[in-house]
């Protein structure tokens, strides 16, 4: 019982941890969203950076590694549509992050590509995915969101 106290406790705080700059990770992360969705390549693979660093520069918080995990992945390519492959798993782990957050206040839409079987977060109802660009810009249908 001790045990569980104290991991609770642990979890606790490391979502206490990430609520102070949960919006500044969620709008690096709109930057690279934002990127994405333009094709452009050099502006992604700056925004990745910026995001990637904002992340390790967090004291630890639950699901910091994962988020790590799957930014360096999208980090480590300089190709568009791998690192849109990536950017699901940045995507999802994030959403977790955020939707255990106080501290965006803001609306968050957790949208989904049906034909990339992918989700990403915007700040906007209108969707503009970032799995393809302009060639399907309005695919995809908000799947849940934080108020």
């Amino acid at each position: 019982m001790r045990k569980s106290l104290f991991l609770f406790a642990g979890l606790l705080l490391g979502y206490s941890a990430l609520a102070q700059n949960t919006k500044t990770l969620f709008n690096n992360y709109i930057n690279v969203k934002n990127a994405l969705v333009k094709g452009d390549g050099k502006s992604a693979n700056q925004a990745i950076e910026v995001f990637y660093k904002s992340i390790k520069g967090e004291t630890n918080f639950v699901l910091k590694d994962a988020l790590l995990k799957a930014t360096e992945k999208m980090s480590k390519s300089t190709n568009l549509e791998k690192q849109r492959t990536a950017f699901n798993d940045v995507s999802t782990t994030l959403w977790q992050v955020v939707k255990g957050s106080d501290k965006v206040t803001q609306p968050v839409y957790y949208q989904y590509c049906p034909m990339k079987k992918a989700y990403w977060l915007s700040e906007e109802k209108d969707i503009k995915n970032p799995y393809y660009g302009s060639s399907m810009l309005t695919c995809g249908t908000v799947a849940e969101t934080k108020k």
